[in-house]
């Protein structure tokens, strides 16, 4: 009976898997038995939660995703008050009345400020790019969402593999117990042997006291992703990580560089502060004013008269302010472009180190089930026929029971980092793995 199973492709065919790891470690004439109740004991969980649907849900749900989706919203209306003309002036005036009020000329005057050509659409340009870095800020909130949301939903995952591994164990030493009770009782067991037995059996609850609240912590955490109460009900995980085979690298950075919202937002800086640049520039012409005025005699006679007129102010003063705003946004472009760089260069970094690591678990896992899980079957199958015939201790037996339950939990982590290895070189290049990129392993 197999001890283990690699991952394979498809989160429905992992989650079906079975781990058998005890069946042929219990006494021959309770191993069948054992076995079947062990497994038909295992309740169905009333609801089960796949990743996707858990992304999904954070994604909807998430508060600060929201907030950033708002400030979105926010900075699209930002260009077109730059770019909004002033509203013009009415001024209605009673124009040199005499003081014995024999006439009433009474003057409407309206007065339209009008920008120099250019400017609001040097002051809109400024502004457009604020959409821009708001887009790549909710870009990049979601994607930091899922990492922490991936990360938590295998946390949780593990500890409930841990648990059933672990309860499983400690449903073997129970029954390795109780033989060494009847062996003990019939004299072909010391008593050291019985109380070496129990206590290692009684151990297996502390481990899985700490078992309980990692799953605990987990869920806390996926229930605050969700902004739910921290001790809400979590359904089962079912999505286990898929083994895939990784694009090369240059095809990742491609991938980052054209995908990740840091790079975009940095961008948008820099194009923002090029941008603030040539308004100064235009902002140092005149500002103008068209107005027309109308005349007209609310008491007496007069003649009823119009005027039209232009002005025009003269840049002087507000030169200081311009040149020294063009100053400003030379040096912003150049600190942007600094940026800019620094960006990309770490965006290169995580991605190569996010494969990495990928790499390093994939080579722990194909170690495990190829080579060490397989040769700690063999030597608890080999331990358990010599305590039977009586030539090793139960300690000897125990500790390979032990090195059996260290590497299937290890693998078991393994199996759960993998996961959270794609999430992060998901995050890096800022997009999905490319689905036909997933191979059988």
């Amino acid at each position: 009976m197999a001890l283990y199973s690699r991952p394979r492709s498809g989160a429905a065919g992992v989650s079906r898997r079975k781990f058998q790891i005890f069946g042929w470690l219990a006494w021959p004439l309770a191993a069948a038995s054992w076995l079947w109740l062990g497994h038909s004991a295992q309740a169905e969980p009333l609801q089960s939660l796949t990743l996707p649907q858990f992304l999904a849900e954070v994604e909807q749900r998430s508060p600060v995703l929201a907030g950033r989706r708002s400030e979105l919203r926010a900075a699209m209306e930002r260009p077109a008050q730059a770019g909004a003309m002033e509203d013009p002036m009415l001024m209605l005036e009673l124009w040199q009345v005499p003081f014995r009020q024999e006439q009433l000329p009474l003057m409407a005057t309206l007065r339209q400020p009008v920008p120099w050509p250019g400017k609001l659409r040097a002051r809109a340009k400024v502004m457009e790019q604020e959409p821009a870095r708001a887009r790549a800020e909710v870009a990049d909130t979601a994607r930091g969402l899922k990492v922490e949301a991936t990360r938590a939903y295998f946390e949780h995952r593990l500890a409930i593999r841990s648990a059933e591994v672990l309860r499983e164990l400690q449903r073997l030493l129970n029954s390795i117990v109780s033989a060494v009770e009847i062996r003990y009782r019939v004299g072909r067991a010391e008593l050291a042997e019985l109380l070496k037995a129990q206590t290692e059996s009684a151990s297996l609850d502390s481990l899985l006291l700490d078992t309980d609240r990692e799953r605990d912590l987990a869920a806390t955490a996926m229930n605050q992703l969700l902004a739910r109460e921290s001790d809400a009900p979590v359904a089962f995980p079912i999505t286990a990580p898929e083994v895939r085979t990784l694009p090369p690298l240059a095809k990742l950075l491609t991938l980052a560089s054209s995908q990740r919202p840091e790079l975009r937002s940095a961008e948008a800086a820099l194009l923002q502060a090029q941008a603030r640049e040539h308004a100064a520039s235009v902002e140092q012409a005149p500002d103008l004013a068209v107005w027309a005025s109308y005349m007209a005699s609310l008491r007496g006679t007069m003649e009823q008269t119009f005027t039209v007129g232009v002005q025009s102010s003269i840049p002087s003063f507000s030169l200081v302010k311009s040149r020294a705003a063009a100053r400003e946004a030379q040096a912003q472009a150049s600190a942007q472009r600094a940026i800019l760089q620094q960006v990309a260069a770490r965006v290169g970094a995580e991605v190569r180190q996010a494969v990495l690591r990928i790499e390093t678990v994939e080579r722990h896992l194909q170690l495990h089930s190829q080579t060490l899980l397989p040769t700690e079957e063999r030597a608890v199958r080999a331990a358990q026929v010599s305590y039977q015939n009586g030539k090793i201790s139960l300690a000897l037996l125990l500790d390979a029971v032990r090195g059996l339950l260290s590497h299937r939990l290890e693998y078991e982590r393994f199996l759960a980092e993998y996961g959270q290895r794609i999430a992060e070189l998901e995050a890096a290049v800022g997009s999905p793995i490319p689905a036909d990129e997933r191979r059988t392993p």
